[in-house]
């Protein structure tokens, strides 16, 4: 499907996973996200490509992970993006419940998959790697990308508004998000560790 119209509750009371890259997802067993629906975003690509989805709207990361997106069921990006479905921009803060209007980043693509997820219908969401916070000197997953070096300072926080908006705007929604970090600080979304979560 070439139009976001088409992925309008798809998925309707199903679960999803949505792996960012924070430092914890290395220490996680992703085999049994095999039959699983999994949502990645950035460079999740990298530890777990079988993904089916995929959000990623940083242009640089389109050059860095270019023999991984052929493989991608369907990219969701930004106008203007080399590949993938093209979403508007609306602004950085709210929440869009109507993607055929346009998409507000949050400043991070875990937000921006948020709502590409609700969109599509899905009832409980599952983070991975939603860390906030870097961890013994690793940024992500993979190590450390200097350019997140400063984001405990600027990003984070300005990312933390945005979940906790978000939470806000779903609470009456029937719609169930966790987080399965064990090292996030994150309190708008309940926690649960990722061994009961792919047990459920």
């Amino acid at each position: 499907m070439d139009n976001i119209s088409g992925y309008k509750n798809i998925h309707e009371g199903k679960r999803l996973f949505i792996m960012a890259s924070g430092p914890s997802l290395s220490q996680l067993d992703l085999a049994p996200l095999k039959n699983r629906i999994v949502m990645g975003l950035n460079r999740s690509l990298l530890i777990y490509p079988e993904c089916y989805y995929h959000c990623m709207f940083d242009e640089r990361l389109f050059v860095m992970l270019s023999n991984y997106l052929g493989h991608i069921r369907k990219l969701f990006t930004l106008n203007n993006r080399p590949c993938g479905l093209p979403l508007k921009l609306l602004g950085g803060e709210g929440f869009s419940w109507n993607l055929e209007e346009g998409i507000y980043s949050g400043y991070t693509i875990a937000y921006f998959g948020l709502q590409v997820a609700v969109y599509m219908g899905f009832k409980e969401i599952y983070y991975l790697g939603l860390d906030l916070r870097h961890e013994q000197g690793k940024t992500h997953f993979f190590g450390q990308d200097y350019h997140s070096e400063n984001h405990e300072q600027n990003a984070f926080p300005r990312m933390e508004k945005m979940f906790t908006y978000g939470s806000k705007v779903l609470s009456e929604s029937g719609i169930k998000v966790f987080n399965c970090s064990p090292i996030s600080t994150l309190e708008c979304f309940p926690k649960i560790s990722y061994e009961e979560a792919i047990a459920l």
